[in-house]
């Protein structure tokens, strides 16, 4: 006995020794690195035969450094403190609009309503010249972004070109706390469905559901469902996720889970308060851009059975980030642990410690793994959330693509705003037969050409038969198929003409009721919406699904 003591004494004391010594090389391989990238850095500065700029070219290198590891662990620079709080509160100071770059300057494409833009009087097509009098001439997005944003207070003089007609005005803005709502909109979308669109989960997002939700119930005491839409919402606060889920969920149920590499990163996240309501019909609509604490909320109510997810596979981000303080305000976002949902499966879809040519690789099908839900349905690791009820999304004609992006739709709802002074409700607005045909006369003279999926396909056939050295013995045939599936934009323009309409309504609208229009606008005519209405419509199918049968 004495002996088995001894030798696990020695095993203890030699495991000890192990784990100091590699501790021990990994600090002196820290020191090292360290010592030879100081020196670089300072013979170079020295030595380089052109003038350098010391801060830049440090940013570069921390920048390259942290993009080796994963997308998400990055520096945030004292610039780029406002970037960082509105990422967390939604919050910033500035006049409150959205832009883009059009040709060499930058166009307000939406003020946000109630915000310095509107209230003074910007409108979108509004062409940024000058800011404080400098010229914005080739200047960036991020580079304008930057200028409109400071202190909430503080006067910005704006010099604008109105696109209409070429006007040069001058707009003096008193900078406001700018506050980007977490619900843009809700509403009852039948009679016994309601609906809540959530965008971000940034400070409050929990709260801001659970009021919308006691509203709708409180004014519509028949409802029996409710759609929590969470299309195209990137994410935020893990919190947020944890209290939403609260919201249909009882208190002391194991949410969300992280594990790291540090003791500190390991946390079980569960419900804190007594939940709103639990019995309730509940569809949680996602797509490919639904991430993060989206993927949080839809995986926990998928493994908890508390509903049913429409829609489209998620993104697949189970990385959860936090921010560390760093010297001259600077911090440092970094990925510190993965997430795992309460079947206990992480929905993470890409693996950035394993790189082929560069690249990180997504985790492979092959190997995922089966998990259950409290019902004993069969869920997977798959990267990313995968509805219960999947739908195909509508694509896009590419002649409505090339319009939408050549910015002619854009241009051609400015024009039509400029001549109508309203519009009606936005539920019941879309432009007529003669509007459509005004729009046709618009870009009769504006270049909007595109390629069909059907015509890169040839095109990728014809790359093949040349290499495969059969395009001399079948050119006749190929050019002969090549003419007949030609794009004819005229046909085009007719054979996609609901469509297009469609998209210049929705265009229009928002000249009018912002971005609260668009969405009213978009309820009435979203088709999976409408499956979301008629699955919680039907209890029984509602049910089954939850029940695995």
């Amino acid at each position: 006995m004495k002996n088995l003591r001894n030798k696990i004494i020695a095993l203890l004391i030699a495991a000890l020794a192990i784990t100091g010594m590699s501790s021990t090389r990994s600090d002196f391989e820290i020191s090292k690195n360290l010592d030879i990238f100081a020196s670089l850095y300072r013979e170079l500065n020295q030595n380089y035969v052109d003038d350098i700029q010391p801060g830049e070219l440090m940013k570069i290198a921390i920048d390259e450094m942290l993009a080796s590891l994963d997308p998400y662990t990055v520096f945030i620079p004292e610039s780029d403190i406002e970037d960082y709080r509105f990422m967390t509160t939604g919050q910033y100071g500035g006049i409150g609009a959205l832009i883009q770059k059009q040709g060499d300057y930058i166009v307000i494409t939406e003020p946000y309503e109630n915000f310095p833009a509107q209230k003074e009087g910007l409108i979108a097509g509004d062409m940024i010249l000058k800011i404080n009098g400098k010229s914005m001439e080739g200047k960036s997005t991020s580079e304008v972004s930057d200028l409109l944003k400071g202190q909430p207070g503080t006067e910005i003089k704006l010099e604008i070109q109105r696109g209409i007609d070429g006007e040069i005005m001058q707009f003096t803005l008193t900078r406001e706390e700018i506050k980007v709502d977490n619900i843009p909109y809700y509403t009852m979308v039948d009679p016994k469905v309601g609906y809540i669109k959530l965008n971000s989960f940034t400070m409050n997002a929990g709260n801001d559901v659970k009021q919308a939700f006691l509203s709708l119930k409180g004014d519509n005491p028949s409802m029996e469902g409710i759609i929590l839409d969470l299309r195209g919402n990137g994410g935020g606060l893990l919190a947020e996720a944890v209290n939403i889920a609260n919201i249909f969920v009882d208190k002391g149920q194991l949410i969300v889970s992280t594990k790291g590499k540090l003791n500190d990163s390991n946390h079980s996240y569960k419900t804190l308060n007594a939940v709103v309501d639990k019995n309730i019909r509940l569809a949680v609509m996602i797509d490919g851009y639904s991430a993060s604490a989206s993927e949080i909320v839809a995986g926990a109510i998928q493994d908890l059975d508390r509903g049913v997810i429409i829609g489209q596979k998620s993104f697949g981000k189970g990385l959860v980030q936090h921010i560390i303080p760093l010297p001259y305000n600077t911090r440092m976002k970094v990925t510190v642990a993965k997430y795992y949902i309460p079947s206990g499966r992480c929905i993470q879809a890409i693996d950035y410690s394993k790189r082929v040519d560069g690249k990180a690789t997504h985790y492979s099908d092959s190997l995922k793994k089966t998990f259950y839900t409290k019902n004993g349905r069969m869920v997977y690791d798959q990267g990313g959330i995968v509805p219960d009820v999947k739908l195909i999304p509508d694509s896009m004609s590419d002649i409505a693509i090339s319009l939408f992006l050549n910015n002619h739709i854009f241009n051609f709802a400015n024009l039509y705003a400029s001549k109508h002074k309203d519009i009606g409700p936005a539920k019941d607005f879309m432009i007529t037969d003669e509007d459509y045909n005004d729009f046709l006369a618009y870009i009769s003279d504006k270049d909007y050409d595109y390629t069909t999926n059907t015509e890169r396909k040839l095109e990728e056939l014809e790359k093949a038969m040349k290499e495969d050295k059969y395009f001399e013995t079948f050119k006749e045939e190929f050019e002969s198929l090549q003419a007949s599936v030609q794009h004819n934009k005229e046909e085009d323009l007719q054979n996609f003409k609901d469509e297009i309409k469609e998209l210049i309504s929705n265009e229009i609208i928002s000249r009018y009721y912002y971005q609260r229009g668009r969405i009213i606008f978009n309820i009435e005519r979203d088709p999976e919406i409408k499956e979301a209405i008629n699955l919680l419509l039907n209890p029984d199918k509602y049910s089954k699904i939850l029940s695995g049968k």
